[in-house]
């Protein structure tokens, strides 16, 4: 009996009440017509506006190259040598305190290593 009365809920007289049903018209060939006008004609004004937007951006394009890098090749040529003097600066400077701390710890234990 319970299974009975779900599906009497879910299938009734009032299903689709306060719903709009549109039904299912077939395109009239008077709007199949106006339509491809309408695409015809926006097709013929993008065809013509393409050139003049090429223009423009072309006139555009030599401005835009004027502009001055900010990276020169030049100077990261040198900044690159500076950056390799100051990391061998830094290696020297290791080295010698690895030197001195090795001189220090030999004087410490009072034998060579």
């Amino acid at each position: 009996m319970g299974k009975n009365s779900m599906r009497r809920k879910s299938v009734g007289k009032n299903v689709g009440v306060g719903k709009k049903v549109q039904k299912r018209r077939s395109i009239s060939t008077a709007v199949k017509k106006r339509t491809k006008l309408q695409v015809e004609k926006l097709n013929k004004s993008s065809e013509m506006m393409i050139p003049t937007l090429l223009r423009e951006t072309g006139a555009q394009e030599p401005a835009k190259r004027k502009t001055e890098s900010t990276l020169k090749a030049g100077d990261l040529i040198k900044d690159q040598e500076k950056d390799s003097k100051v990391r061998e600066h830094i290696q020297m400077e290791k080295s010698k305190t690895n030197d001195n701390m090795l001189k220090q710890i030999e004087m410490i234990s009072g034998f060579s290593l």
